[in-house]
């Protein structure tokens, strides 16, 4: 192992060890040719095969040179993989430097015990598939995508492919009592790797099975070595554990089959099945959807007057449509029921539900906030976790950052004058966005989408005894009522649809 503070080829200042192992060892290093301060840093990849033979040696220089090529030749077409800086040879020993990335691996988002929405699952699996179509037309299989070989970027939120294999094949090369060299390691992770790529005959259609398989973790919480097998077809056993549409459901079965001729060939295959999956509805006007989604809530005589509503909304609907709806008209996809007992996104962040307290000295402080929290040193903006307390409206926020913007999963917690305790949910860009719910101080609830900080879309008004007024929500109001999803609601609220908007036929 290299002592901290050697600096190879007069230029790669080792700062402190990631890794070691049989083959080799891992640093983080500086540049020191970059004029900079600090100096930008970077990885650099020690390979020492322990049997110092020449035929092994002659091999594993082969296969090193290998992965310097991969890197040279997709780093030139795709920026998310790792650059590749130098590799140079010394006294048997190999030498590769690459890009640091600046992030965290995927087994820091994908938990088990914590599954993920469909949605969610279905971005990832595009991020990773976008990448690999790159890899693919080069005709280069990655044979290791797994959750710790997948970086998340903390500069641009970006997923990273890492680790293409060389390395694990150089630590596996060993000498027979012939003397010919042969690898006693198949690359692959236990899980994430099919029976052809088992039996040392990987094909890009294994990568696909190991997305595949990521996804299957991810919306199951379930590791894929803990997954069952069918006996018979060796299918994985998983749908269910998992509440998804048919359609998903088909594009992952086809990209895990167990026999490779069945499954998606290639990256790009995969992701066109994936990106057909989610089709993009047609859109409504305003007073269409307005129709379509109204509901009526009444406390009392809800028979009756449910009844003079429907003629009352009938009428108006055919005295202002000349032309009757065509039958055959397709009806968009709804948006999935927001109810009290719904799993929303951030639900499962149990960190957000108990947000730490500040101690000791801020990060960054402004004359506006006080910020606890990951910085990062180059950009000096915030990136991941991070607390935000405002000094003047004494707003405090807990949760995630990106590009020093609140984008992620948060907390956000009012002043005390305020009509609402806290918001926990989606954010992007600093505005609250996605999916989450408004905790009243008076015990009531919104639960469901926002858009711009608004309560926008379908969501569920809770009451504190439990009862529920659900719906379209504009501009934070109920649709058809007087109801705001931010407000204490007044008395008469609940009838102010029901006799205020009536008018003659």
């Amino acid at each position: 192992m290299h002592p901290l503070g050697t600096v190879l080829r007069s230029r790669y200042k080792i700062i402190h060890p990631l890794g070691s192992g049989g083959f080799g060892e891992t640093y983080l290093a500086e540049d020191l040719d970059i004029p900079t301060t600090p100096k930008p840093k970077c990885v650099v990849k020690h390979l020492k095969p322990q049997n110092q033979s020449e035929g092994l040696l002659k091999i594993a220089k082969g296969l090193f040179n290998r992965e310097a090529e991969i890197l040279y030749r997709l780093d030139n077409i795709h920026n998310q993989v790792p650059k590749l800086f130098a590799h140079f040879e010394e006294n048997g020993e190999f030498y590769l430097v690459q890009e640091f990335i600046d992030g965290h691996n995927l087994s820091k988002e994908i938990i088990a015990g914590q599954p993920w929405g469909e949605a969610e699952v279905k971005k990832l699996l595009r991020d990773v598939l976008e990448v690999l179509v790159f890899i693919h037309q080069q005709s280069i299989i990655h044979r290791d995508i797994k959750p710790q070989n997948i970086m998340r970027r903390h500069q641009d939120g970006k997923i990273v492919l890492i680790d293409f294999g060389a390395v694990k094949e150089i630590k596996g090369l060993e000498t027979n009592t012939q003397g010919l060299v042969t690898s006693s390691i198949l690359i692959g992770t236990n899980g994430y790797m099919p029976d052809e790529q088992a039996n040392g005959k990987p094909k890009l259609s294994s990568d696909v099975y190991a997305v595949g398989m990521l996804g299957i973790q991810a919306l199951t919480g379930v590791p894929p070595q803990n997954l069952p097998e069918d006996p018979v077809t060796g299918e994985i056993i998983w749908r269910d554990r998992a509440n998804v549409s048919d359609r998903f459901v088909e594009v992952l079965t086809n990209m895990v089959r167990s026999h490779f001729s069945q499954r998606y060939q290639t990256a790009a295959e995969a992701l066109q099945a994936l990106t057909q999956s989610t089709p993009s509805p047609k859109p409504k006007s305003d007073r269409q959807r307005s129709q379509s989604n109204r509901k009526v809530m009444v406390t009392g005589g809800a028979v009756l007057l449910g009844c003079i509503m429907s003629l009352y909304m009938v009428s108006k609907y055919f005295a202002q449509s000349p032309t009757p709806p065509n039958p055959q008209a397709v009806t968009p996809k709804p948006l999935p029921t927001i109810n009290k007992f719904s799993q929303l996104p951030c639900d499962s962040d149990q960190q957000l539900s108990s947000p730490p307290t500040a101690t000791g000295n801020p990060t960054h402080e402004t004359n506006v906030y006080k910020y606890y929290g990951q910085i990062n040193p180059k950009t000096k903006e915030a990136n991941g976790k991070g607390l935000m307390i405002f000094k003047k409206n004494q707003f405090q926020y807990y949760g995630d950052f990106k590009n020093n913007k609140r984008s992620g999963c948060g907390r956000l917690s009012y002043p005390v004058k305020s009509n609402i305790n806290y918001y926990l949910g989606q954010f992007e860009n600093d505005e609250l966005q996605g999916l989450g719910y408004l905790k009243l101080r008076n015990g009531n609830e919104y639960r469901g989408n926002f858009v711009k900080s608004k309560c926008q879309g379908k969501g569920v008004y809770i009451y504190a005894d439990k009862t529920e007024q659900d719906g379209i929500w504009r501009e934070d109001k109920l649709e058809g009522s007087d109801l705001l999803c931010n407000k204490e609601p007044s008395a008469s609220s609940m009838l102010t649809i029901s006799f205020l908007s009536l008018k003659p036929f």
